[in-house]
């Protein structure tokens, strides 16, 4: 019998004076390893305890860093990641794609691009996007164009609800919260709490006393202790299903300012022009790439694509070309093992675009042979609908890109990301007619996945929906040079 390498990992943080009177375990495990999953008990009463000791380190220290300060410590923990033998980094290298699945070799690389958004140059993109001169308005009190003097604040207490779709996507507004020296309570799901945690022990490596206002651990949802969370909190940020907003939204008091990031679908449009015989392989790659990467479980993949007619390369030949590249995929990164359910959808998608075959004929099922692992279905007429993911992918044939928008208007409220394959004399005008029914993000077709620094998630702003703001006005600043004694 062969004896099992034993990893054992902790998944949460939080500062080192709160002491956990019960641990418990989960435990993943395969033929050769078992993981080790360590996570605290919570109370009302260990959460009443957690919140202040956050916000008293918060308090006494990391409102008083600059936000360039907080910037370098984030950035001097990116970097450690950026090496491939960081003890950290290889910890997640190993453990998380056995927790959830996902292809190690994919995860890695993906964890090496995601991980370059946190640098120190990358970090003061995001903050000036919003903020400029570095977030010195969190700092002091800066001039403003209406003769005055602006301060910003950040909240005194976030409580966030993570989502665990994605690895490592946590991080985002974990260091958002820092960035407006805000104390974080974070519920992480079991899904994936793994990422957060390692990446608060980067951050107490460098700055213990930063790394103090953060307490991330995972609870099952239904918890008395959200309740509490959410009364407490005076901002939540929510992530997850529709449904799981929908809840904290509901549950939340009424003065609490809620962030909400739900159910959203990405879509990709290809124009005729990037149909060309020395073009299509670069777009049917990247797409096979923007499907492929983490099974569509982010919310920035794709669900469904135009096919604009008109091309050397027919919509036909293109959904063939897809369904190899995607075979490939499986073979180097194959898709992660998927629910009962979602084995399901997939196959109740494949069954009624069969059957739209037979009576018609205006559909065509591409799909793995003997297994789930990749569906491609082509409708030669236009319309638009989410797909089961795991790999799933609707293409729709269009004459005319034009079209799209009309089609996408009833989806509004669900559209975020689209990928695109046009030439410039039509980008902007497109961008403009897909951004007035609610898309808020564009990107190239084989970068779906992967945000800019500086990007406004679900069109919304980032640290500007965080933030108050106070005013000194001209008037003020004025009269109070006639208090000043020295002044006649």
């Amino acid at each position: 019998m062969v004896n099992k390498e034993i990893i054992t990992i902790d998944i949460f943080a939080a500062p080192e004076t709160v002491i956990f009177d019960e641990i418990n375990e989960k435990i993943v495990e395969n033929d050769l390893q078992r993981v080790v999953l360590r996570y605290p008990a919570v109370s009302s009463r260990k959460i009443k305890e957690l919140t202040k000791t956050i916000t008293d380190n918060r308090n006494k220290y990391l409102k008083k860093l600059t936000v360039n300060e907080i910037m370098a410590v984030i950035a001097e923990a990116a970097q450690k990641w950026t090496d491939p033998d960081y003890h950290l980094r290889r910890i997640a290298e190993q453990v998380i794609p056995k927790v959830t699945g996902y292809d190690a070799n994919q995860f890695a690389l993906e964890l090496k691009t995601f991980i370059r958004l946190f640098r120190k140059k990358e970090l003061q993109r995001f903050v000036n996007n919003e903020l400029g001169q570095n977030g010195a308005i969190l700092d002091d009190f800066q001039p403003n164009l209406s003769g005055g003097f602006s301060k910003f604040y950040g909240p005194d207490l976030i409580f966030q609800v993570f989502s665990g779709n994605v690895p490592g996507i946590q991080l985002w507004t974990i260091i958002m919260g820092l960035l407006v020296k805000s104390p974080m309570l974070g519920k992480t799901s079991f899904a994936e709490p793994i990422m957060p945690a390692l990446f608060i022990q980067t951050l107490a490596e460098i700055d213990p006393k930063l790394a103090s206002t953060i307490a991330v651990l995972p609870w099952r949802s239904g918890h008395d202790v959200e309740n509490l969370c959410l009364d407490l909190a005076d901002t939540v940020i929510v992530c997850g299903g529709q449904e799981a907003v929908e809840a904290i939204k509901n549950k939340a008091p009424v003065n609490t300012n809620v962030l909400s990031y739900g159910y959203k679908i990405g879509l990709a449009v290809v124009g005729q022009e990037a149909l060309t015989v020395d073009r299509h392989l670069q777009v049917v790659r990247g797409l096979a790439e923007d499907i492929a990467t983490y099974d569509q479980q982010s919310c920035l993949a794709p669900q469904s694509v135009f096919i604009e007619r008109g091309g050397a390369i027919t919509p036909q030949e293109f959904a063939g070309l897809l369904a190899n590249e995607l075979m490939n995929y499986q073979i180097k990164y194959p898709r992660a093992a998927i629910q009962e359910a979602d084995q399901f959808a997939i196959e109740k998608m494949r069954q009624a675009a069969e059957i739209d075959a037979i009576k018609d004929g205006t559909t065509l099922v591409f799909r793995s042979a003997d297994s789930a692992a990749w569906t491609i279905v082509l409708h030669e007429n236009i319309g638009f609908s989410p797909s089961p993911l795991n790999r799933s992918i609707h293409l729709f044939a269009v004459d005319k890109l034009t079209d799209i928008p009309a089609v996408l208007r009833p989806y509004q409220q669900y559209l975020q990301s689209a990928g695109m394959a046009v030439a410039p004399k039509r980008l902007f005008t497109l961008a403009d007619s897909l951004g007035e029914i609610g898309v808020n993000r564009l990107s190239a077709i084989g970068k779906m996945n992967h945000v800019a620094s500086g990007w406004h998630h679900d069109g919304q702003f980032n640290l500007l929906d965080l933030v108050r703001v106070t005013d000194i006005e001209q008037s003020l600043e004025q009269t109070s040079e006639l208090f000043d004694l020295d002044v006649e």
